[in-house]
């Protein structure tokens, strides 16, 4: 074992790669007390390239320990984003003398011709015989062969009891295609959704779940479908919407209307989410790239590239404004954030709070109250690179998000990086922030998680939080801050 070399932009409390580029979570499952986490990944540069399965896993959702891939490119083809499950009755018969639950991963083969035209996209099987550390692919793939569509990826697959059938959904360009299996291995298509349905541009669809949750405080259960938007998200860019439904085994009905768009995050930086399968209190917990297609190539950490969010806990609730995935960060991680001595004191015109003169990274907890027409800046950083202005008007609170350029990168990083976001929040007299904040990102979760904002932020310098009330009153209703020591994984021998 050795421990993982660090430096100024590597996260401490967010999962990257030892090297090389990641992108989408991929084959997420949680078995024998720990949770799988693989991931796109190209090993031999910091740029996309020919994807693997990178692979670690945690007992907490904190602490990652590293492990050799677990899916590499052959002469089947790359191997694109996907899905893991527990095959728990042996549906698949490929584990009749097994010691344990066999794993299945379903996964996007994919032939690059040599000739630079695009691949050819086809649904393939891996199986795992010890608990998911190592992988043997299907001799029979694949097992869902392409029907002529150019886009023809990440397959998640789910059991779903009422029908007894094992679900896989597909994107399907600008859709989503729904197939049924008894065995794992022969899949027939049952439906499609979203052609009308929901954000779109001129990028197909990306990276599906489907899961069903019951709503808080009641024994009704919905079905939720995530899909990544390529482009044209809220904040610009790369994106995660969701829907809300029915789904009876066969197809999705929407519970809200076509044109009506849910999004998981309104930040630049939160894309391909993905829910761990078969988590023993069947909690669903979600996870997600950090990175935006705009310019994620060019971000400047050089020898690595890219991190996964945080985890998510997400519950279903019924807000004023509907039906809504409600989001906060794993009870597993167990934090502990303690009272600042400035909760239930007020900042006027002028007045500034630095929580902290430096750290690895922090969690700040705090419900404010701006007086109509206030104004509160929050730098997560210290610094300008990242700032968030609150304003109160009649209507509700405004968040703007302001990035800078705050270090060298390539071409496109420094064309799309810098952003202004706003984003209205329904009308309420407090508002109620939790908020991670890393060596190169910030995620906030407002209003008991209704509305999530991630933005990533590169800037050597980080001197602490720190609240500035710009014009009026706020009053700091309660204000917790946890400042964590760094938390680095290790890479475990091949």
């Amino acid at each position: 074992m050795q421990q993982l070399a660090t430096d100024i932009f590597r996260p401490t409390m967010h999962f990257t790669p030892p090297f090389g580029w990641m992108n989408d979570p991929n084959g997420l499952v949680y078995i024998n007390g720990e949770y799988h986490l693989f991931y796109q990944y190209y090993p031999y540069g910091n740029k996309w390239g020919p994807m693997h399965w990178g692979h670690a896993v945690s007992s907490n959702l904190l602490n990652w320990e590293h492990l050799p891939p677990g899916l590499v490119p052959d002469e089947t083809g790359m191997c694109f984003s996907g899905s893991a499950v527990i095959d728990w009755k042996n549906s698949s018969g490929l584990f009749n003398d097994a010691e344990q639950p066999g794993v299945m991963a379903f996964y996007t083969a994919c032939i690059a011709p040599s000739n630079g035209t695009d691949g050819v996209q086809m649904q393939s099987l891996a199986y795992s015989r010890d608990g998911g550390f190592s992988w043997e692919k299907f001799e029979q793939n694949p097992i869902l062969a392409n029907p002529g569509l150019k886009d023809f990826r990440d397959p998640k697959v789910i059991w779903h009891d009422e029908s007894q059938h094992w679900i896989m959904v597909i994107t399907e360009g600008q859709e989503i295609g729904f197939y049924r299996s008894a065995d794992l291995k022969s899949w027939e298509k049952s439906s499609t959704f979203g052609h009308e349905e929901g954000a779109h541009d001129t990028l197909p669809w990306e990276c599906p779940d489907l899961f069903p949750i019951q709503l808080e405080g009641s024994y009704e259960t919905y079905w939720v479908l995530i899909v990544g938007v390529q482009g044209g998200s809220f904040a610009g860019g790369s994106g995660t919407q969701y829907f809300i439904g029915q789904f009876d085994g066969e197809s999705f009905v929407n519970h809200h209307e076509p044109e009506t768009v849910l999004w998981l995050d309104y930040g630049r930086d939160y894309y391909a989410a993905q829910t761990w399968s078969d988590v023993a209190d069947g909690s669903r917990v979600a996870i997600a790239w950090m990175s935006n297609w705009q310019y994620a190539n060019e971000v400047p950490t050089r020898n690595w590239r890219s991190a996964m969010s945080a985890p998510r806990s997400m519950k279903l609730c019924k807000m004023d404004s509907g039906l809504r995935l409600l989001s906060e960060f794993p009870k597993e991680w167990g934090l502990e954030t303690q009272t600042h001595p400035s909760s239930g004191t007020s900042l006027n015109q002028g007045q500034f709070l630095k929580l902290s003169d430096s750290y690895q990274a922090g969690v700040v907890n705090a419900t404010f109250t701006l007086e109509t027409g206030s104004e509160l800046k929050i730098a997560p950083f210290g610094n300008e690179s990242l700032v968030y202005i609150v304003c109160r008007s009649e209507t509700g609170y405004l968040l703007t998000t302001k990035r800078v350029i705050a270090d060298e990168g390539e071409e496109n990083y420094q064309k799309t990086f810098a952003s202004n976001v706003t984003l209205e929040l329904p009308k309420n007299d407090e508002l109620n922030l939790v908020a991670l904040i890393d060596r190169c990102s910030s995620e906030l979760l407002l209003q008991q998680g209704e509305f999530c904002v991630t933005d990533l932020s590169f800037d050597s310098y980080v001197s602490g939080y720190e609240l500035t009330c710009i014009k009026g009153t706020v009053k700091l209703a309660s204000l917790n801050f946890c400042a964590q020591s760094a938390v680095n994984p290790i890479i475990k021998a091949a």
